[in-house]
């Protein structure tokens, strides 16, 4: 067995024991820095981990707004879809309107063509039946002539009418 010696007995020197006493002072200071840094740690820990939570939480929010944010753009996807398709048959339509606007100006010159030479041939026909009248207004009145040679017929005019027994001129 051994023997238990006294630890001052084995020291001779002095200064040992001072040396220890500082270590063990060292010791105790950074044994209680350690401490105290180990509580900070773990204050830092509790906030970091508050922290996270909340991150987590947010994380959570936004993965809901995300969906939501989703499902709004699929929708307004197919609203510009559907849009698309029909700007596409509006267009379409378009170019047949515009095929038929084509057709009906054609149409619209063809017929001011074909009417301004009806109205020549009106005015023509209504200068040809002035002639007609004319001549033959003055066929009857050399008729009248002939057969009547006494009548003074200078006062006859094919422009003039007889109303309330008077030769007047036509309104």
């Amino acid at each position: 067995m051994e023997e238990h010696v006294p630890f001052a007995a084995v020291d001779d020197d002095a200064s040992f024991h001072a040396k220890f006493s500082d270590l063990a002072q060292h010791t105790g200071t950074n044994a209680l820095r350690s401490l105290v840094y180990i509580h900070s740690m773990e204050r830092k820990y509790e906030a970091l981990e508050k922290q996270f939570q909340d991150f987590v939480k947010d994380v959570e929010k936004y993965k809901h707004q995300s969906a939501s944010f989703e499902e709004r753009v699929e929708r307004l996807l197919l609203d510009k879809s559907k849009a698309e398709k029909a700007m596409s048959a509006l267009e379409k339509e378009k170019l047949g309107w515009e095929a038929d606007k084509g057709e009906f100006e054609k149409k619209i010159v063809d017929l001011e063509g074909d009417l301004a030479k009806a109205k020549d041939e009106v005015v023509c026909g209504k200068m040809a039946m002035v002639s007609q009248f004319e001549d033959g207004f003055e066929r009857i009145k050399s008729q009248v002539e002939f057969l009547f040679p006494e009548l003074d017929l200078s006062a006859l005019d094919s422009l003039k009418l007889v109303q309330d027994s008077e030769l007047i001129d036509e309104p």
